[in-house]
């Protein structure tokens, strides 16, 4: 390398780094604004807003060169918690489709955006998937806990419903762990037949209706098979 090329190559290098060290979130009057490549792009005000400036990062979502503002929007600074983000590709703030998200993670490699938070006692992780130029949702997975997991496959706005253990491996068979459990036919009418507590099953589908979840499963006696629905939470 000439002498030329090293001068131009430290230029360069020391621009860069002035240029990352200079990245950073500030507030003026009420506002956040992110200070950027020597612009100062205004993102929100301040209110209920736990205020630190280096609670961002920049990432890269698309296949072309928009870059991506991630921003901690929590009123405690919880690292875990909100993110408002924007596309800063043009030195100004425009707000993501998806924005907010709770605790984004973004896998480059597969396109996702991977969304995790919790209602109450119960784990949700959203997964979004780049699809023909855009993020929509490709999968929910709601932890029911002791390694039990409800999927939600999102096919043509159609969701497809499962049981996962932790490692992701559908679960194709359980066992009844109440005295009595009485099966629903296929009108999901309550019926004669249950199975009793140290039954184990196949389950055959997931289907929801009417905001409740319920298992088709078959239960394989001595003599015969014995078919109908049971609640999810029969098993739970």
């Amino acid at each position: 390398m000439g002498l030329s090329k090293i001068i131009i190559f430290i230029i360069f290098l020391s621009y860069s780094m002035l240029v990352s060290a200079n990245n950073e979130l500030f507030i003026g009057n009420h506002k956040i604004y992110f200070k950027h490549g020597g612009e100062n792009i205004f993102l929100f005000t301040d209110n209920n807003y736990c205020f630190n400036k280096d609670a961002f990062s920049i990432e890269k979502l698309t296949n072309d060169d928009r870059k991506y503002l991630f921003v901690n929007y929590t009123n405690d600074c919880n690292p875990s918690g909100l993110y408002q983000i924007f596309d800063i590709s043009r030195n100004k703030a425009e707000k993501f489709y998806l924005s907010p998200l709770n605790d984004p993670i973004v896998d480059y490699k597969k396109k996702q955006i991977i969304e995790n938070f919790k209602v109450g006692a119960i784990t949700y992780t959203r997964i979004y998937a780049l699809r023909n130029g855009k993020y929509s949702l490709l999968e929910e997975l709601e932890t029911l806990g002791n390694d039990l997991n409800l999927s939600k496959i999102y096919a043509d706005n159609v969701p497809v419903y499962s049981l996962q253990d932790d490692s992701k491996k559908i679960i194709k068979n359980a066992q009844i762990n109440k005295k009595k459990v009485f099966l629903l036919n296929q009108s999901f009418i309550l019926t004669k037949k249950y199975l009793v507590e140290g039954d184990k099953f196949d389950i055959d589908n997931v289907v929801k209706i009417n905001g409740l979840y319920y298992l088709s499963v078959i239960f394989k006696g001595k003599y015969k098979l014995t078919k109908g629905y049971i609640r999810l939470s029969e098993i739970l």
